[in-house]
């Protein structure tokens, strides 16, 4: 079972269990043996590389985890930052564009360095629920469509548009399916029959299991999955289809 976004860290509006072995403990509790870990402390930061190195360390030293590192591609060092990720077998890297301050319809060059560092691409829409943030630090969704119009702009890149709601993948899914290398992540899929939604839409394999811990319970992550659906495509999304993906960043 491979969870594909895991955080660790704190966060300002809500008080979390976010130390490194918590976070990792919360998550191979409920079956998870494999962990992509990027640091929450970043977020908010003015340089959020400074922030990868506490996952980098605990990526060599777990071999649980997978740093998956934030990087800002409005920064002059991201391409450093991006030389480091292919140096230590980051396999991954997320933008967070709501943060960062850029639009995607702007990133064609950026998205030609990572596709070039041969790295899986996770752009991040959302991290917490505009209605529980606070009123003077509200930072609003990232329009999913524009993620698929990066991915459709650069074919060779492996795309994953993380942290959606199951309504917006849902009505993308045709776009999704037309990708060969796009994929979606399930740590917003809530709601009843949502997780089935998506899976009648035929998006089975491209469906990535990811439990938002510690920033949501990675038990009813876990559960929406197993419960829901049935044993060949609750494989699917918990290991095989994320396993597909790693290769494409290795």
């Amino acid at each position: 079972m491979i969870d594909t976004c895991v955080w660790t860290g704190h966060w300002g509006s809500l008080a979390i269990p976010g130390t490194p072995s918590d976070v990792i403990d919360s998550v191979t509790a409920v079956g998870a043996t494999k962990i992509l870990l990027s640091p929450l402390n970043g977020v908010w930061a003015h340089n959020l590389h400074a922030a990868n190195a506490g996952v980098y360390a605990v990526a060599a030293a777990d071999e649980r985890v997978l740093a998956a590192p934030l990087l800002d591609p409005t920064l002059p060092t991201w391409i450093e930052q991006v030389q480091v990720a292919v140096d230590v077998g980051a396999p991954l890297v997320r933008w967070l564009p709501a943060y960062s301050g850029f639009a995607l319809q702007s990133a064609d060059e950026w998205a030609r360095i990572v596709t070039e560092a041969q790295r899986i691409l996770w752009v991040q829409t959302r991290l917490e629920d505009p209605r529980r943030q606070h009123p003077l630090g509200v930072v609003p969704d990232v329009d999913a469509a524009a993620v698929i119009d990066l991915a459709r702009r650069h074919p060779d890149l492996a795309v994953v548009l993380g942290g959606a709601t199951w309504k917006t993948v849902l009505d993308l899914a045709p776009a999704i399916l037309s990708l060969p290398h796009c994929y979606a992540d399930t740590s917003m899929v809530d709601g009843v029959d949502s997780a089935l939604r998506l899976i009648d839409a035929g998006l089975e394999t491209r469906l990535l299991y990811g439990s938002h811990a510690p920033l949501f319970m990675p038990l009813g992550a876990m559960a929406r999955i197993v419960f829901d659906v049935d044993n060949e495509t609750a494989h699917l999304i918990l290991h095989e289809n994320a396993s597909t993906l790693l290769d494409c960043g290795r």
